[in-house]
């Protein structure tokens, strides 16, 4: 369920941003240790994180790469901000730079790079395939290009989250994909179409490495922060998509949020919180 990038002060998310960040840092050490695993030789000396959000995940390739310089790129100056913040707390400012650009137009500005990473970004593109080419532009030869997109949805109770009949949590997938499919004016280029990741990653000149995929599991009883995380998304789902719902589903969805219902989330103590996100990796040939 993600959140709208249409929205004019996206500084606005930064707190929900931030917990993400928090909350997935166990899958994205995950990956970052596969992706160096795939590209053992020549040592990574430049990594662009590219929509970088405050920081999180560019801090951890940070800590792995510790002979490497760091490159934030990110269009939200806020979004900088908080994550030069971030590495001069973790002592890695010397090392850590933030540039201000879109993700696609401006990445030949922290060109080159031997290892990019773009996690949930590129969906965001008109034409994804012209995003990976200017990534691709941006790669050394055999530099690597990690794409972070696909998965699972986020799961947090059992069932039909003991508000509707099982199918509600299909059903509101559903229909916050098909918000973002109009609110974007996305195209099948834009959605893959029948094309998946790797087909994109080869149409845009890359050569596929391997797709991997990590989970990401807070078992119940959750931490405060997670609950919290939980509760923001599904209040910006109703926020979203609450004019197209039915009667039903909009009504399994207040319940959900009513902090005096012994269903909703904040007082549920069988909250969990279970996804799945998939990596693609792809070398730009020499």
């Amino acid at each position: 369920m993600s959140i709208d990038p249409s929205r004019a002060d996206w500084s606005d998310e930064l707190e929900m941003l931030e917990r993400d960040g928090e909350l997935s840092r166990p899958w994205v050490e995950q990956a970052a240790r596969w992706l160096l695993v795939l590209h053992p030789q020549p040592p990574v000396r430049r990594f662009v994180d590219v929509g970088a959000g405050p920081g999180h995940a560019a801090c951890q390739f940070a800590d792995l790469l510790p002979d490497a310089m760091i490159t934030a790129l990110d269009p939200t100056r806020a979004f900088l901000d908080r994550a030069r913040e971030r590495a001069t707390q973790l002592g890695l400012s010397s090392r850590f730079a933030t540039y201000e650009g879109a993700l696609d137009t401006d990445v030949h500005a922290v060109a080159p790079a031997d290892l990019i990473w773009a996690s949930h970004v590129l969906h965001h593109m008109p034409n994804p395939v012209d995003a990976l080419r200017r990534l691709r532009g941006a790669l050394v030869p055999d530099g690597v290009l990690a794409v972070a997109e696909g998965g699972l949805p986020m799961r947090v109770l059992p069932g039909g989250y003991g508000v509707a009949r099982p199918s509600f949590v299909d059903r509101l997938e559903a229909t916050v994909g098909d918000y973002f499919l109009h609110r974007w004016s996305l195209t099948d280029s834009a959605t893959g179409g029948t094309k998946d990741w790797p087909m994109m990653l080869a149409e845009a000149g890359l050569e596929p490495i391997a797709s991997k995929t990590f989970i990401l599991e807070h078992q119940a009883p959750v931490h405060a922060r997670v609950r919290e995380h939980i509760v923001d998304r599904f209040t910006r789902v109703r926020e979203l998509v609450s004019d197209r719902l039915t009667s039903e589903e909009a009504a399994a969805l207040d319940r959900l949020l009513d902090s005096s219902d012994p269903a909703g989330l904040v007082r549920r103590p069988d909250l969990f919180l279970l996804a799945a996100y998939t990596v693609h990796a792809a070398r730009r040939p020499a």
